[in-house]
């Protein structure tokens, strides 16, 4: 018998705003818009229109628009969410249980949930929660959590121009930014925050005033920071063919970002170094190579005491990381867990990284990791096996203000707005959907055969809840996008749901 369901109150788009108060006043992770929506993972059936730049912002949407003119009635912003009634375990359970026995997420043993009480953690709905199963790219929420402990939030990645050992050597040093914009950076944006035309202006002035090499300058690459392979062993060619993740790189332009089926060049770093020497050629200095499209930078190892002849700086670690989870980038993740991984002592070592990951949830934020497979920081290769149960918890350690560098990167944007930014920008688009549209974040995952979705979500009465979904035995065709349809409703009735006992 098919339980009845209130309607839900229906309200312009701008009351998001009042939503976010009443999390934030609770202490949990509300992330903030990013303008620019962009693929999630592989999927054999499915891509999302994407634009070639993505940025975050902290400013909500302040006004109605046609796109999504109806959202969930809002949270009284007077009353923080602490103050509201956790639902019911059994009238929860009921109220998704039409929506978990949906055939079209696959095989019953394969659907896993994991439903928690955002502030206290409490358990209000499981199956299967700590089963194994294949989590693909939420596995980046664990990765995330274990970067925030190996990257200070408010660092920077240093771009770096220097002297070289031969007299017309100037070297561009890798520092880990691969989001630098062609000309000019802009100070309030994460991909372009630095530009490599203020590198070569920079670089330009240094040499006019006698601080490197006179005359004709050749241009050199150092990458010798956190040198690894640009693409993982565990990967498919036709990930990176197909563009579904860029080169894993440290350093490389904001625009070479890859777009499915609009791959990112074959090495980024190169690309990098012709736009300097065109740049450097502009500002008057006579550049080896400049315009030559098939010219290459040498690369070598500047210095030690190489003079520096200019710098720039990346935005905050903690908001390229929200951008790599907003926009799902599978070679930023890996390239961040790198970094974090070589900072806290270890290598970056593909072994190395994930080992570090796992050991890193479980001693710093008290988990139990026994069992778990992390292949990648990504959730791009196959073998990686996560219960959902501990996907939860590590949310709930970014809600309940227990780690609050997670936290911050989560609120920064890291868990996309459900119908408006990020890999959710296309999702919750029907009806049904409309309860969780503004008052719900998640991170999606999906792979061939796999959908998952994991993150946040305001009830009725003003809970926040956390959950975790994966179904990972789904059928051919065009199961992954009714699958992932399916979860969206699971987290609309989550949405809707007051489900107090009668």
């Amino acid at each position: 018998m098919m339980r009845p369901r209130p309607a839900p109150r229906r309200v312009p788009r701008y009351a998001l705003a009042a939503t976010a108060v009443v999390a934030l006043l609770a202490g949990a992770a509300v992330p903030s818009a990013a303008t620019t929506a962009a693929p999630d993972e592989p999927a054999s059936t499915t891509s999302a229109p994407t634009t070639d730049e993505a940025s975050a912002t902290t400013e909500a949407p302040t006004g109605p628009v046609a796109v999504r003119p109806r959202v969930a009635a809002p949270v009284s912003p007077v009353a923080p969410v602490s103050a509201a009634p956790v639902p019911d375990r059994g009238a929860l359970s009921m109220q998704i249980s039409d929506e978990l026995d949906s055939t079209w997420l696959g095989g019953t043993n394969r659907r896993a949930v994991a439903i928690r009480d955002a502030l206290t953690g409490e358990s209000l709905a499981d199956r299967h929660s700590s089963r194994l199963v294949t989590p693909a790219s939420t596995t980046k929420l664990l990765s995330a959590a274990a970067i925030v402990t190996g990257l200070e939030g408010d660092h920077t990645f240093t771009t770096r121009v220097v002297a070289g050992a031969e007299p017309d050597e100037v070297i561009i040093v890798a520092g880990g930014d691969m989001l630098l914009a062609d000309g000019a950076g802009d100070p309030e944006a994460v991909a372009g925050h630095a530009g490599i035309g203020d590198l070569a202006a920079q670089t330009a002035d240094a040499l006019e005033e006698g601080g490197g090499p006179e005359g004709t300058v050749r241009v050199r690459l150092d990458l010798s920071y956190v040198a690894g392979p640009d693409a993982m062993p565990t990967w498919s060619d036709h990930w990176i063919r197909e563009g579904w993740s860029g080169r894993i790189v440290q350093l490389g332009r904001s625009g070479d970002r890859a777009l499915p089926f609009n791959p990112s060049p074959t090495s980024p770093e190169q690309e990098v170094a012709r736009v300097f020497r065109e740049a450097l050629a502009e500002e008057g200095i006579e550049v080896v190579g400049a315009g030559d499209e098939g010219a290459e930078a040498q690369e070598v190892e500047a210095p030690e005491d190489a003079a520096e002849l200019a710098s720039v700086e990346s935005a905050a670690a903690r908001d390229v990381l929200a951008l790599a989870l907003a926009t799902s980038d599978n070679a930023m993740v890996e390239q961040l867990a790198r970094q974090a991984a070589v900072a806290d002592g270890g290598s970056a070592e593909q072994e190395d990284v994930t080992a570090w990951i796992r050991q890193t949830v479980s001693e710093d934020y008290g988990l139990d990791m026994d069992g778990v497979q992390i292949v990648d920081a990504s959730g791009l290769s196959d073998g990686t096996q996560i219960p959902v149960g501990v996907v939860a918890d590590v949310l709930v350690a970014g809600a309940d203000g227990s780690h609050p560098a997670l936290q911050k990167v989560l609120a920064a944007g890291g868990l996309p707005i459900a119908g408006y930014t990020g890999t959710l920008a296309t999702r919750f688009h029907l009806d049904r959907h409309d309860p969780a549209v503004g008052v719900a974040r998640a991170k999606t995952g999906t792979l061939p055969g796999v959908s998952s979705l994991a993150g946040t979500v305001v009830t009725r009465d003003g809970r926040l809840l956390v959950y975790a979904l994966t179904a990972d035995d789904l059928d051919e065709g065009s199961a992954a996008i009714e699958a992932a349809s399916v979860l969206d409703e699971v987290v609309a009735e989550l949405a809707r749901c007051g489900c107090q006992p009668e």
